[in-house]
């Protein structure tokens, strides 16, 4: 069995800022492409045919003679605009300009809502259940109140979720809190394997692991709904044609229009989602990495190893935008090739217990 008492080389600034950069990288080019083409495309079109229109016709609209029986028709818009001059159609930064301001409020009113949503309501969101506290007084809990102090990362709860398995995840609101959950195949697992796989969660709470990842999540709803009220708002003005007659004719050539509109928003969404998954699933690959290093700092690598030895499938859950994990497998080469480059030699004192004392010692205060 490896030592358990190597001590690993501390994860650089530079790779931290690197990983979170790609990360960041990849959020922005996707939400950027679902924007262009779900946003900005239809809004390009729109001053396009205006300023087509605007041309064609010299600024007026036309003034059209109907015979007598038709005359009541020239009450109704287009026809009761005859005479009148087209508003000179705006310049290219026009539609980046509506874009965003289309887009801020509704990013404002669902980061208000997302801030607003419980922790028990966003862990229902990813496992059906939210789960049983631990007491305040456990050693695990105990454990982690230690390294949450030592790093400065808020408040970090620990909750049982009564399912066999190994699964363990974190999730954090915007409030500086966080929830690590535990299956309870997790919780049967040695004790020092438990303490490395919350370390190795802590983690992601200390480098911020969640951040764009939120900014990706709230952006992409953004788009959606926006999307939604395009969709009811091309609904109801083909209702309006189809009850003008005398634009009836539109009501082929705009339905192929809105249609057409639809289909390459749903691509750009798709689109924008894979590109932000190609680019997390890099980061996210790294960052996996990172907390297996900082679990191996504070608990030493043999639990780690052994927990990955012995694992089948991943300790994560493997849904939606967590399936970026890299294979038990490998992470089991990374920490082996840890002890190697740290030479072998174990440390004076075990990190884990450190940390235990001195949560014991605080306890007794």
């Amino acid at each position: 069995m490896h030592d358990l008492h190597v001590h690993a080389p501390s994860v650089s600034a530079l790779s931290c800022l690197m990983i979170s950069l790609i990360r960041w990288i990849g959020a922005l080019l996707g939400i950027g492409t679902a924007m262009a083409t779900v946003v900005m495309l239809p809004l390009w079109l729109f001053r396009k045919a205006w300023r087509w229109l605007w041309e064609v016709l010299g600024g007026f609209l036309p003034e059209l003679r109907l015979p007598d029986d038709l005359t009541v028709l020239t009450q109704y818009p287009p026809l009761s605009w005859a005479g009148r001059p087209i508003p000179l159609p705006p310049d290219d930064t026009w539609v980046i300009a509506t874009s965003i301001w289309i887009l801020l409020p509704m990013i404002a009113m669902l980061a208000l809502g997302h801030m607003g949503v419980s922790m028990n309501a966003r862990i229902r969101s990813v496992c059906g259940q939210s789960g049983v506290r631990f007491d305040k007084g456990h050693p695990h809990q105990a454990f982690v109140d230690t390294l949450a102090r030592r790093y400065g990362v808020g408040r970090i709860e620990l909750r049982r979720l009564p399912v066999g398995g190994i699964i363990a995840f974190i999730l954090s609101s915007p409030w500086r809190r966080h929830t690590i959950v535990l299956s309870d195949g997790i919780l049967m697992l040695p004790p020092p394997m438990v303490q490395w796989v919350l370390a190795h969660e802590v983690a992601h709470a200390r480098y911020g692991d969640t951040q764009s990842q939120s900014v990706w999540l709230l952006a992409l709803r953004s788009i959606m709904l926006f999307d939604r009220l395009r969709h009811m708002a091309m609904n109801a003005t083909l209702r309006m044609v189809q009850i003008l007659p005398v634009l009836t004719l539109l009501t082929r050539p705009l339905h192929l229009l809105f249609r057409g509109l639809s289909l390459i928003g749903r691509a750009g969404r798709r689109v924008g989602f894979w590109i932000f998954v190609l680019f997390d699933r890099w980061a996210s690959r790294r960052m996996e990495y990172r907390a297996d290093r900082f679990a191996a700092e504070h608990v030493g690598t043999g639990p780690g190893i052994a927990l990955f030895a012995h694992l089948v499938g991943q300790f994560e859950p493997t849904f939606d935008l967590f399936a970026t994990h890299p294979p038990a497998a490998k992470r089991r080469t990374a920490l082996e090739r840890l002890v190697v480059d740290s030479g072998g030699l174990p440390s004076s004192s075990h990190p884990s217990r450190e940390l235990q004392d001195q949560g014991d010692g605080e306890r007794r205060k």
